[in-house]
C-alpha cells in the first residue's frame, strides 16, 4: 500500500467515524426536534455530503427534475437515515406515535387469504420506523438484502462494520431473520406459502451483469428492473403491498404511506405497477431516492436471459 492510498483510506475512515459520532451525539443528547435542526444545519457543509451527492444531482437534472437546494436535501435524507439507527435504539412507540404519520390502506394481518404478504418498498427515504410499525401490528417481515462484505478494504472498514450493525438492528425491528440474496427465491416462497408470513424486498436496484430482468417504462424511458422477486410473486400468487416512508424536510416527521394490494397476472404488469409507484414517490420528493447516482443502470435495455 502506497502512502497516498493509505492517507486516502485514513481520511475516508475518519470521515465516516466523525459523521456517525456527530449523529449519535445529537440523537442521544437532544430531543428529536432540536437534533433534526442540527442535522439540517450540518447539510451546509460538504464534509457531511456523500461522495456520490454531486452525481445524484446531475442525474436528477438529466431526468427532468429541478429541486432547489437538491444537494443539501440529498444529504439531509442520508443523515436522517443514519440517525434512525440510533433513534430506534433510544425510542419506542411513544416517539413513533408523535413523529410518524401513517396513511393509506394498512394491512390488518400478515396474510391475505392463505398466503403471506410480499411488501415492496424502495431505496427511498428512511425505512427503520416502518419496519417497527409493521412488527408491532403483527407483520414481522423477513427482509431480502445483500450483506456487506465481511472484509472491506481500508477506507471502508468502519462503514462496513456500521452496515452490519444496521442490518442487525433491521432484523430486530422486523422481528424476523433477514433473507440474504443467493438462494433467496426458494426461501421467500417457503415463507410466503408454507409459513404464511410476510417478506419485504426492494426491487429498485440497477441490474448486474447477467441478471434476469423485466422491461418497464421508468422516468419516461424504456428500462429494465431485476426480475427474480417479481417473477416469484407471480408464481406463488402472493399479494403485493407497496409502501414508502420518508422524512419531511421541514419538520422532521416521517410520512409512511401504504398502497392497496396489487394482484397482477404477469411479471411485466407487476413490474410496471411497481415502477409507477416508485415514480410517484420520486415526484413527491426527488431527493429522497438514494439510487440517483446509479440511475443509468436501469436504462440498459438489452434483454437478459431468463433464470433456469
Amino acid at each position: 500500500m502506497t502512502a497516498e492510498i493509505f492517507w486516502r483510506g485514513f481520511r475516508s475512515e475518519c470521515k465516516a467515524l466523525t459523521e456517525v459520532l456527530c449523529i449519535a451525539f445529537l440523537v442521544w443528547v437532544l430531543p428529536w426536534r432540536l437534533a433534526f435542526r442540527a442535522l439540517r444545519f450540518m447539510t451546509r457543509f460538504t464534509f457531511f455530503s456523500a461522495p456520490a451527492t454531486h452525481s445524484a444531482g446531475t442525474q436528477l437534472l438529466k431526468h427532468g427534475y429541478t429541486t432547489p437546494n437538491a444537494e443539501r436535501l440529498f444529504s439531509l435524507h442520508r443523515l436522517v437515515d443514519m440517525a434512525d439507527y440510533f433513534l430506534t435504539l433510544k425510542y419506542g412507540d411513544g416517539w413513533s406515535g408523535k413523529y410518524c404519520q401513517v396513511s393509506g390502506l394498512v394491512p390488518a394481518e400478515s396474510t391475505v387469504g392463505s398466503k403471506g404478504i410480499l411488501f415492496i418498498t424502495f431505496h427511498y427515504g428512511q425505512g427503520f420506523w416502518a419496519l417497527r410499525y409493521l412488527r408491532d401490528r403483527g407483520l414481522p417481515v423477513a427482509w431480502l438484502h445483500a450483506p456487506p462484505p465481511k472484509n472491506a478494504p481500508f477506507g471502508q472498514k468502519f462503514a462496513g462494520w456500521m452496515g452490519r450493525r444496521r442490518i442487525h438492528q433491521v432484523t430486530t425491528l422486523c422481528g424476523s431473520p433477514a433473507i440474504p440474496v443467493g438462494g433467496s427465491v426458494a426461501r421467500m416462497k417457503a415463507r410466503l406459502l408454507d409459513e404464511r408470513l410476510p417478506v419485504m424486498a426492494m426491487p429498485d436496484a440497477p441490474l448486474q451483469a447477467g441478471q434476469s430482468s423485466v422491461p418497464v417504462v421508468f422516468l419516461g424511458k424504456p428500462a429494465r428492473i431485476p426480475a427474480g422477486t417479481i417473477r416469484m410473486a407471480i408464481q406463488v400468487g402472493a399479494p403485493v403491498v407497496v409502501y414508502t416512508m420518508a422524512v419531511d424536510p421541514v419538520d422532521g416527521h416521517r410520512r409512511l404511506h401504504f398502497e392497496p394490494p396489487l394482484r397482477e397476472s404477469t411479471p411485466e404488469a407487476l413490474a410496471q405497477r411497481l415502477c409507477d409507484h416508485l415514480q410517484s414517490a420520486i415526484e413527491r420528493d426527488p431527493t429522497a431516492w438514494h439510487v440517483w447516482p446509479w440511475a443509468d443502470g436501469f436504462f440498459d435495455t438489452q434483454p437478459q436471459a431468463a433464470p433456469e
